[in-house]
């Protein structure tokens, strides 16, 4: 075993933030099964919770994969962006249970960590990770927010990703295809979940059966994308085409279909920005900006010409989806906008597509984010014949314009 790799796993630092008595009653790890794996394999982080004292203990969590479940993960296999082009966060709201565990009690749970990041290339990843949840006595008046109390746990790892065999795969596999078919949605749902967020090439047959069932169709449309096969991206537009209004099975279509790339179905997405009304179809817009690229870019100005607010904002938000050029003077001029909101929108497009900021520390967000109309102009005339213009997946480091 390499001694750094070694090193990152066995010496992974934990520590835990508790509050008053529960020092002694609580007890937690995070861990993961090893610190080798093979390309396309699983990687799941293991949380184990241990009720050391006399007295049952309520905890309430969300989902395990939601923000509500307490999980934070982050996974690194280079030196991170300070301050990265590309947005992030999360919003919305989800399902809390409270659950109770009992004395000498051990709970167990697990996280797949490739859901959500990408181990798909060789190499050491870094991984931090953390698990912090509310508790509070086992009774029915719990939770009490003036009384809660607080447990966390951290650690960090390293691993390392090496190239494996068909052979090897395909067996690792094997379990969570025969899960498809278990009587337990639970099982079903995470098998779906493995097989979705690795979409290893020889269960694309599997994948697209899995669109068939509601239990695992979410999984199999992360498959297809992971895919991007003539085949998967088939599958997509049929869901897109067979769909009328709304369904989120076919708005995550329509957004993976906009990442993969294939102009074929431009038409398409075009097509569904076009049939919704303004203050729905934001989401629809962007889509099409992202595939269409350059050839977007006569009907976002289109909407950019639009007495309608909701076109107008929407068009701003899909200029820096193009990756094109022509988008830069266009945001620019929007700078004298006297919208405040539509200002600022257009000063984070600007960002996107360039990779500057008027900030002196180069954040893409900025008190100060508003305006700038000469600095921007400036720099344009005389960089913007050279400057490389950056698309939406074009992730990187933010310069300041100055």
């Amino acid at each position: 075993m390499r001694p750094a790799v070694r090193s990152g796993l066995l010496a992974g630092f934990l520590f835990f933030l508790l509050a008053g008595r529960a020092f002694a009653q609580l007890d937690g790890r995070l861990y993961l099964d090893k610190d080798h794996y093979v390309v396309g394999e699983p990687v799941y982080l293991n949380f184990e919770l241990t009720n050391k004292g006399s007295e049952p203990l309520q905890f309430a969590s969300g989902n395990s994969y939601s923000f509500c479940g307490g999980y934070q993960i982050e996974v690194s296999n280079g030196p991170p962006l300070s301050n990265s082009s590309c947005l992030s966060g999360f919003a919305g709201s989800c399902i809390v249970v409270k659950w109770v565990i009992a004395p000498g009690e051990v709970r167990k749970e697990k996280v797949l960590v490739n859901y959500e990041h990408d181990l798909s290339k060789l190499g050491t990843y870094s991984i931090n990770a953390s698990q912090a949840l509310s508790y509070g006595p086992a009774t029915e008046t719990w939770p009490d927010v003036a009384n809660d109390k607080h447990f966390k746990v951290e650690a960090q790892f390293q691993i390392q990703v090496e190239i494996g065999s068909d052979e090897t795969l395909v067996a690792m596999f094997q379990p969570f295809v025969a899960a498809l078919t278990s009587k337990e949605e639970g099982r079903q749902r995470e098998a779906a979940r493995v097989i979705g967020s690795l979409a290893p090439s020889f269960l694309e047959e599997t994948i697209i059966s899995m669109v068939n069932s509601p239990i695992t169709r979410p999984f199999a449309l992360i498959g297809l994308r992971h895919l991007n096969t003539a085949r998967s991206r088939e599958t997509l537009a049929g869901i897109v085409q067979g769909t009328s209004g709304y369904s989120y099975e076919k708005e995550q279509a329509i957004k993976y279909l906009s990442e993969m790339g294939d102009k074929k179905y431009f038409p398409l997405l075009l097509d569904e920005a076009k049939n919704w009304l303004p203050n729905q179809a934001r989401d629809y817009v962007l889509a099409a900006a992202e595939l269409g690229g350059e050839d977007a870019m006569p009907y976002v100005v289109s909407l950019l010409g639009s007495s309608d607010p909701f076109s107008r904002g929407n068009a701003i938000m899909a200029l820096p989806q193009t990756g094109s050029r022509h988008a830069v003077p266009l945001l620019i001029e929007l700078l004298r906008d006297h919208d405040t909101d539509l200002e600022k929108l257009a000063s984070t497009g600007l960002i996107q597509l360039t990779h500057h900021s008027l900030s002196e520390n180069g954040r893409l967000y900025s008190d100060s984010l508003s305006g700038g109309y000469p600095d921007w102009m400036h720099w344009w005339l005389l960089h913007g014949g050279a400057a490389p213009i950056y698309g939406p997946s074009q992730c990187g480091e933010v310069e300041p314009l100055k």
